[in-house]
């Protein structure tokens, strides 16, 4: 009842924040009629999530006794390469993640049950509506292929899973100033009290109701980039979790991300970032890259980081590597299925192009800006710098 009631008081800023939109500075009278138009079909299908997840507690209460044993976190800034790492672990026949279809249509456990025999029944009349669903991704996904692929049954961030608390990130996009995300973003620093609480119980629960569809004797698999700010916070929730964090020079982060976030803003009105929530998210990634390093000087064998050159050029060896720091066991099959990914991952190139310069930005101010990641950070030799506060 406590997130309900929170999630309807978000749901009222939420509304708020969009009624004023045509008035925001730098943002398009079309874009802002957008997302005023959406904005009811987007609470409408959160809410059905959340009959869904009701409908869990009277049919299948049974997923609450589900053990989450040794889960492990992809992790890292935004850009870093995480997307790629998550693939690659995800082919280890002993894990299970998220897909897309699942955070999108099956948060519940009941909604996963109607999705699945719904799929099912569309493979044995032929899959009629195949070309359609392809040509509705084509052009609705298709622009970000470069950026973040998406396909309904790939590997996906499990943020999504917070959609129905209107606590994903994602929403920051056609609303900026929905203070409380960027709040949610530095979790383990500004998150506290009940609240802290009730989101991480939430988050179990979806993990358990994960496993208790797709396998309670798999191992739990997360990727997620926003979580960088809650990684403490996860370790203390789920005792013998493991988290591999990639990180990657800010130089070339910063202009990534902002080019990546470029489309969804301007089709929610934005001819530009705005500088004020450029400057927010700079702020944010310089918390993300802190908030892994403090991580890993407080719980010393259980976060390991790999650089984004090495998933392009060591592969296979600094998967290894990362297992072995965390003292787990790289299984054949997952061995295997690196090594095939790996083969095409040099050579393959991407054409997502963007430089410092079109944000106003330059080296030497980047270099500024994050001289404390740079110290604890030796970027291009894969690991991380001894931080003076380990000793």
């Amino acid at each position: 009842m406590y997130l309900f009631l929170l999630t309807f008081w978000r749901a009222l800023q939420m509304v708020a924040l969009a009624v004023f939109a045509p008035f925001e500075r730098g943002r398009s009278l079309r874009g802002a009629l957008l997302v005023i138009l959406l904005l009811p079909l987007f609470l409408a299908w959160q809410l059905l999530h959340w009959v869904g997840l009701l409908l869990d507690e009277l049919l299948f209460r049974g997923y609450r006794s589900v053990p989450v044993r040794q889960p492990l976190f992809v992790i890292g800034p935004p850009r870093t390469g995480t997307t790629h790492l998550h693939h690659v672990l995800s082919t280890d026949p002993d894990t299970t993640t998220f897909r897309t279809w699942e955070c999108l249509f099956g948060l519940s456990i009941t909604a996963r049950y109607i999705a699945i025999g719904a799929g099912k029944l569309h493979r044995n009349l032929g899959s009629p509506f195949a070309k359609l669903g392809a040509w509705i991704g084509r052009r609705v996904a298709g622009p970000l292929d470069d950026i973040h692929p998406i396909r309904l049954d790939d590997p996906e961030e499990d943020f999504l899973t917070l959609m129905p608390l209107l606590a994903c990130f994602l929403i920051v996009v056609p609303l900026p100033r929905a203070r409380w995300l960027w709040r949610l973003a530095r979790f383990d620093a500004d998150v506290h009290g009940p609240e802290r609480r009730a989101v991480l119980q939430y988050y179990r629960r979806a993990i358990q109701k994960h496993l208790y569809v797709f396998g309670t004797d798999k191992t739990f698999l997360s990727k997620n980039a926003s979580f960088a700010g809650m990684t403490s916070s996860l370790l203390e929730e789920f005792p013998d979790a493991r988290i591999i964090a990639t990180v990657r020079d800010p130089k070339s982060v910063v202009p990534s991300q902002l080019s990546s976030l470029r489309p969804a803003m301007e089709l929610c009105g934005f001819r530009q970032i705005p500088k004020p929530v450029q400057d927010d998210f700079l702020r944010l990634l310089e918390h993300y890259y802190a908030s892994l390093r403090r991580t890993h000087d407080a719980y010393p064998g259980r976060i390991a980081f790999i650089e984004n050159s090495e998933l392009r050029y060591d592969l296979v060896p600094s998967i290894e590597r990362a297992f072995e720091k965390l003292q787990l066991s790289l299984s054949e099959s997952l061995r295997a299925g690196a090594d095939r990914l790996a083969r095409g991952t040099e050579t393959k190139a991407s054409s997502h192009r963007y430089t410092l310069e079109e944000f106003g930005l330059d080296e030497q101010s980047i270099r500024s800006r994050f001289a404390a990641i740079y110290t604890n950070f030796e970027f291009g030799r894969f690991q991380p710098v001894r931080s003076k506060a380990s000793g």
